[in-house]
C-alpha cells in the first residue's frame, strides 16, 4: 500500500488546512526560537548583573489609596509581586537560575513538539513510530522539567524571602508561601497520551496495510 498524504489533492478545503497546518510550524518554529533567545538571553543577563528576578508571594491588604473615589473596595490584596534581588547567597541564585533554564527548555519542547506534528501531517503518514516516540518523550520531558521549574523555583522564592525578611522571619514581610503553575504537567500528560493514541494509530495501521 502506497504512502497517503492526508493533505493532498486539490480544492479549497485542502488548501486551507495545507496553509493552517504551514501556519502552526511557523509559529511552533517562532516561538520555541524566541523562547530560547530570550529566556536564556534573559539568564546570562541576570548572572552579569547579580540580580535575580522572582515572583514572591504576599499576604498584604490593599492601601487606602486604592479606593480614594467614589467605589469602595470591600476585601482585596496582593497575592504575589515581581521582584529582582540582588545580594543573595550562590545556593539560592543557583536553584532560581536552574528552574528559569527548565522553563525555557519546556517551553522550547512544546514549540517542538507542534512543529514536529506539523511538519510530519505536511510530509505524509502522522502515525510513524518516529512521531509516537518523540511525541512520547516531549511528553516526558516537560512533567520532568516542570516539576524541575516549579519546585527549584518555589525553593528559591523560599530562600529569597528568608533572606529578605532577615532576622524577623515570623513577622516579615515576605510570607513563606508559594504556588506551582502546572501548565506544564497537564500538557506533558496529554503529549504522553497523544503519544500512546499514535503508537496505536501505527500499529492499526500496520495490521490493515495491503487489506484495502
Amino acid at each position: 500500500m502506497s504512502q497517503v498524504d492526508q493533505l493532498a489533492g486539490k480544492g479549497p478545503l485542502v488548501a486551507v488546512s495545507r496553509a493552517t497546518v504551514w501556519g502552526f510550524l511557523a509559529l511552533a518554529v517562532a516561538a520555541g526560537l524566541l523562547a530560547l533567545a530570550f529566556g536564556l538571553g534573559g539568564v546570562i543577563a541576570s548572572l552579569t548583573s547579580g540580580t535575580t528576578p522572582l515572583t514572591l508571594a504576599l499576604d498584604h491588604g490593599l492601601p487606602a489609596a486604592a479606593d480614594r473615589g467614589s467605589a469602595s473596595i470591600v476585601s482585596g490584596g496582593y497575592d504575589s509581586a515581581s521582584v529582582v534581588v540582588s545580594g543573595l547567597n550562590s545556593g539560592t541564585v543557583a536553584l532560581a537560575t536552574i528552574a528559569r533554564i527548565a522553563g525555557v527548555l519546556t517551553q522550547a519542547a512544546i514549540a517542538a513538539s507542534v512543529a514536529l506534528l506539523a511538519w510530519r501531517l505536511l510530509r505524509g503518514r502522522a502515525f510513524r513510530r518516529s512521531l509516537s516516540l518523540i511525541v512520547a518523550i516531549s511528553g516526558a520531558i516537560l512533567l520532568i522539567g516542570g516539576l524541575l521549574s516549579g519546585g527549584l523555583g518555589l525553593l528559591a522564592a523560599w530562600m529569597t524571602a528568608d533572606q529578605l525578611n532577615g532576622s524577623s522571619t515570623v513577622d516579615g514581610f515576605w510570607p513563606i508561601i508559594g504556588t506551582v503553575d502546572g501548565t506544564p504537567l497537564g500538557i506533558g500528560v496529554c503529549l504522553l497520551l497523544v503519544g500512546l493514541a499514535f503508537e496505536y494509530g501505527e500499529r492499526l495501521q500496520r495490521d490493515t496495510e495491503g487489506l484495502v
